[in-house]
């Protein structure tokens, strides 16, 4: 019984590899224009679903080949511009509402955790809103200004601990920052900060990037937590 196992799972296993080397020999027979609009047909799926369109795919590619072979179209060309213009507008409108939506529920979120936060003793709450933590003294003496210039090491994570930046993913060395250009959070919290300390900051959404959040990483609303080390004031 088990040397037949064995040997099914070797048969399995070769299957796998002569169906993976024809699949190679098959792509290296393309050409490069076949590559390239292998790779265009590809940007182009992964553009909508960053987008949020339900992508009609047999639809998609009738029209580039009707466009391509000069044949009729199924909807007038005339229309495009102003279906597309009103199209885009509702996308948005309803990506702004969703946005809304979102950022209520983190809100709401980030108000449960840092009123539950706020019991620990280690962490100090500002007039601001603003909560940390020390995690290491510095110098005591030398701080930076809300416009000066300073030589930082963090760490930015969400609430689920999930990390959206660092200076470890960007090599680990300091990155110079102005307190003038940064979130309200970092600027107000770093200016508690002296050479070397490190803080954990609990950055209310209205500190850090509010509604609209930023980019893919961090969600409308959202609640940040970041532990900054000051390297250097310069």
């Amino acid at each position: 019984m088990k040397k037949q196992t064995i040997a099914l799972f070797c048969v399995a296993i070769f299957s796998v590899s002569c169906a993976q080397k024809n699949e190679k020999q098959a792509t290296d027979k393309l050409t490069d224009d076949q590559k390239a609009s292998y790779y265009i047909g590809l940007n182009i799926a992964q553009n909508m679903k960053k987008e949020g369109f339900k992508v009609d795919a047999d639809l998609l590619a009738q029209a580039i080949k009707e466009d391509l072979e000069g044949k009729p179209k199924l909807l007038p060309e005339a229309d495009m511009n102003t279906f597309m213009q009103s199209f885009m507008q509702k996308q948005q409108e309803k990506k702004q509402s969703e946005a809304i939506a979102s950022a209520g529920e983190n809100k709401k979120k980030g108000l449960e955790f840092l009123a539950k936060n706020k019991q620990n003793a280690k962490v100090k709450t500002t007039a601001s809103g603003l909560q940390y933590e020390v995690l290491a003294e510095g110098d005591g003496k030398t701080k930076p200004t809300a416009t000066g210039m300073v030589s930082v090491k963090y760490t930015g994570k969400l609430l689920d601990g999930t990390v959206f930046d660092s200076t470890d993913k960007n090599g680990g060395a300091p990155i110079d920052l102005n307190l003038g250009s940064v979130i309200r959070g970092w600027t107000e919290g770093i200016q508690l900060m002296s050479k070397g300390a490190k803080y954990r900051f609990y950055i209310p959404a209205d500190l850090a990037y509010g509604d609209q959040g930023a980019g893919g990483a961090i969600p409308p609303g959202a609640t940040i937590i970041f532990d900054v080390e000051l390297v250097e004031v310069k």
